[in-house]
Order: structure tokens, then sequence, then C-alpha cells
């Protein structure tokens, strides 16, 4: 009858408010056979240490013994790695974003190009590593890690993600920039040449015997820090001073 919406007109509402619930219901098979394929690969990469490029996404790997394992390229974000035993593997590209990786063991481990944004790496042991090419290297809390001799040199823990700020923006429009979290951190003979530490909260540090020649600190907190024996020739200080040459344990000011 004229005035009367068709059968079809009727329908078309319906549809549109369930759409998105009936492509929830196509969704949550997708999701469980991607956790599924993650469990999988988890399982494999226990048995056989290798799983390069593979989606780890999510896995639990708590406590894992990963010692050598083959991870090149793998994504690795929001993984849970507590405890997890990393020494020598490759973890060359790995995304590790998100990851909890509190207490793991990476001695040894490869890891250029990584992606450490926003890991936890508190109470790790990452000594000796090179962390040169490792990206978004500022975001990551490595409060209480193991740092000792890493190479850093002409790196940065500085950069858009860094946690930690003394100061904002100068205006508005500026790139607000933090630095690093290494509250208490290990960083003994760490190599540290040219680095900028810019921002970074290095409260209670132990920085003995690092070379932070011609290093940025500026705006760092280093409240508590030990920097007994530590190269500091041509570093510029958290004041913003440069320290003179021959400085070792302190920042000997350069006399104007």
């Amino acid at each position: 009858m004229e005035g009367r919406p068709s059968l079809l007109e009727s329908l078309v509402p319906l549809l549109l408010v369930s759409g998105p619930l009936l492509s929830g219901c196509r969704n949550e098979p997708e999701q469980t056979a991607a956790q599924k394929l993650s469990q999988q690969m988890a399982q494999r990469l226990r048995e056989t240490r290798e799983c390069a490029g593979c989606d780890l996404t999510g896995a639990s790997l708590e406590g894992a013994d990963l010692e050598g394992a083959r991870l090149t390229g793998a994504r690795l974000e929001d993984a849970k790695l507590s405890r997890a035993r990393l020494r020598n593997a490759d973890l060359s590209g790995a995304n590790l974003s998100g990851a909890d990786a509190r207490g793991a063991d990476l001695r040894g481990a490869r890891l250029d190009g990584a992606w450490f944004s926003h890991v936890k790496f508190q109470g790790a042991l990452l000594e000796g590593a090179d962390l040169r090419t490792v990206k978004e290297l500022e975001s990551a809390n490595f409060e209480g890690a193991n740092l000792r001799g890493i190479n850093l040199e002409q790196g940065s823990f500085q950069g858009p993600e860094g946690p930690f700020r003394r100061t904002e923006a100068s205006h508005a429009y500026a790139v607000s920039t933090g630095g690093g979290w290494l509250v208490r951190a290990d960083l003994s003979g760490a190599r540290l040449r040219y680095a900028v530490l810019t921002r970074c909260n290095l409260e209670g540090a132990i920085l003995r015997g690092a070379d932070l020649r011609d290093a940025y600190l500026i705006e760092s907190n280093l409240q508590g820090a030990d920097t007994q024996d530590a190269q500091l020739s041509g570093a510029t200080w958290e004041d913003g001073n440069k320290c003179a040459a021959g400085s070792v344990g302190s920042c000997r000011r350069k006399s104007k």
C-alpha cells in the first residue's frame, strides 16, 4: 500500500544497528585463532629456540629458557618475558614494544635495530649490550637494571617518548622531549661518550668508571649518582656547564 514501507526498507535500520555486532562476532574467532597461533609459536620457540619473524604478540614466556634463541624480526609486542633467559639470543630487528621483561637476562643478546618502546626492564640484565641502534630506547624503564659496560657511544636516551622532564617545551609548537628512566641503574664502565643523556632520571645510578666524555646531561637528575672514576672531560653537566679537561669522578668547571 502507498505510504507503507517495504520489507527491505524496514530491515535497513536493523541491519545498520546489528552490523557492528555481527562484525564483532566474526572477529571473535579470528582473535581466538590469533591467540592460539601465538601460543603455538611460543611453544615452538621453547622447544626449538628458532622463531625468526614469528608473531609472538602477548605471548606468555615468563621464566622461559631461550638462551641463544633466534628471534630476528620477531613481533614480541606486549609479550610476557619477565625472568626469561635470553642470553646470546638474536633479537635483531625484533619489536618488543610494551613487553614486560622485568628481571630478564639479555646478556650477550644481539639487539641491532630492535624496538624498545615502553619496555619494562626493571632489574633486567643487559650487561655489555650494544644499544646504539635500538629504537625508542628513551621510553623503556631501566630502573635498577644492570647496564654495566653497555655501548651507547653517540647514542641517545632522550626523545619524544622519554618519561622524565624537568621543564616543558618553551613554546606551544616546540617538540616536547624527555629523558630515560635510569633510577638506580648500574652503568659502571658504560661507554657513553657523546651520548645524549639530556633530561634523564639518573637518581641513585651507579656510573663508576663510565666514559662520559663529551656527553650531554643537561637537565638530568643526578641526585645521589655515584660517579667515582667516571671520565667527564668535555661533558655538559646538568646545569649546562661544561666539565674541564681532566675531570674524573666529578665535573670541574672550566675556568672563565
